[in-house]
């Protein structure tokens, strides 16, 4: 019971800290129905935050979502559908602000020192290893590093094997970022988004979808944010 009241005050502090500059919205009307609880106890490890999932023994959180583009150039990895789909190799469903309370549930931080997109400044925060699953036409289930679906043009180079980082997305007098732009997981950096990408490739704009792998369009995806102990980076 101790474990549960100490993650549950991570989820309250969370909450708070996050929301603390968001307008408060109108006091329902009398006789209204209560909306329910954004964060449920599943079992003593499992929880549902909004649509995020999360395995706080695994320190995971998933989320549903389906492939928004099968090529062309990318700028982020997931976006919500109200975000940047134009430019997003998944499409999430998910609420970002529930996403990020999800993610310091699983044990991450969060710590965001970009101040504009494209900044030429490693990102920081806690890493994440995201790992992308689907099935194919056949039946068949298919589970891949997210940097596998990305390429680097000129040159047309696959993104190394990596972590990616939780800034944590920025409240301003308008609101929750992430909520307002629908931006997730940002492959050029991007302060709005909960995630980014701390390659030195991150200041760039040349990437592009994997064709070679990505299936294609619509397709449904889960999609995996495990946390990892230290960076990492693969080749």
């Amino acid at each position: 019971m101790k474990r549960i009241s100490i993650l549950f005050l991570v989820v309250i502090m969370a909450l708070a800290s996050t929301l603390c500059a968001i307008a408060v919205p109108k006091k329902a009307a009398a006789g209204s129905k209560r909306p329910p609880p954004v964060v449920v106890r599943i079992t003593d490890r499992l929880y549902r935050v909004g649509t995020a999932m999360v395995d706080t023994a695994l320190h995971r959180v998933t989320v549903n979502g389906e492939i928004n583009m099968a090529s062309g150039p990318v700028e982020y990895l997931g976006v919500t559908p109200r975000g940047k789909t134009y430019e997003s190799l998944l499409r999430l469903y998910v609420q970002p602000l529930y996403l990020q309370v999800a993610l310091y549930l699983a044990g991450l931080h969060s710590k965001n020192v970009l101040a504009y997109q494209g900044q030429h400044k490693t990102p920081q925060g806690d890493p994440m290893i995201i790992t992308v699953q689907w099935t194919d036409s056949l039946g068949r289930k298919h589970i891949t590093r997210a940097e596998d679906l990305l390429r680097l043009q000129p040159g047309n180079h696959l993104m190394p094997h990596h972590s990616w980082v939780f800034t944590g997305s920025r409240v301003t007098r308008n609101g929750y970022m992430a909520d307002l732009t629908g931006s997730i997981i940002a492959v050029w950096h991007d302060p709005a988004a909960l995630i980014d990408n701390p390659l030195p490739t991150g200041a760039d704009d040349g990437w592009i979808v994997n064709t070679k792998l990505a299936p294609k369009q619509g397709t449904p995806v889960v999609v995996y944010f495990t946390a990892t102990p230290k960076p990492l980076v693969t080749h």
